[in-house]
């Protein structure tokens, strides 16, 4: 009869004894690594990892539009994944300071697929698209800016110019933005 406690005794020693050895990768670690593979970047999009390769957990995207109000800026979000994903949804900061009725100036993002409608079937692509579809279409009707959000919906050419002073690095509103282009 094999004695299960002493078996399980017997791994913990081997793993304690074995502080060099190679870590074992959680669930979420293995689907953010396959997320990773597949990913299908647009030429206006890139991935940096600021702690090494093999670090996943923690990863910067940088978006520069080529088309909409945000053209030719260059838009940097840092993401910190969880080891529950896929079944909790990646928490997703914006580290450029951007006039956008869907970013906040403290880098919060209001992108619905980072909030109630997260499911395990989505992956790191699907909010790629979805910050990249914020820069294309931003959405008034759900800001976090409210102000910004409140300038596109009433006068759209002065929302443009906005925008355009803040990426020049401007001020708008009071507010100073660095230059992002």
């Amino acid at each position: 009869m094999i004695k299960l406690f002493s078996v399980k005794e017997k791994q913990k020693q081997e793993a304690a004894n074995n502080n060099g050895g190679v870590k074992r990768q959680t669930a979420g670690e293995l689907r953010l690594q396959k997320d990773i593979s597949e990913l299908n970047l647009a030429k206006t999009t890139t991935i940096d990892f600021p702690n090494g390769k093999d670090k996943l957990l923690e990863f910067n995207i940088a978006i520069r539009p080529d088309e909409g109000f945000h053209k030719n800026a260059t838009i940097s979000f840092s993401f910190s994944v969880s080891p529950l994903y896929p079944h909790e949804a990646p928490k997703v900061k914006c580290k450029t300071k951007v006039y956008h009725p869907n970013i906040d100036l403290d880098g919060n993002v209001c992108l619905n697929i980072l909030r109630e409608d997260w499911k395990p079937v989505l992956s790191i692509n699907s909010i790629i698209y979805g910050l990249q579809f914020l820069f294309l279409d931003p959405n008034p009707d759900d800001p976090l800016n409210k102000e910004a959000a409140e300038v596109l919906r009433n006068d759209p050419r002065q929302f443009e110019l906005n925008v355009r002073r803040s990426i020049q690095g401007g001020y708008v509103g009071g507010v100073h933005f660095p230059p992002s282009m």
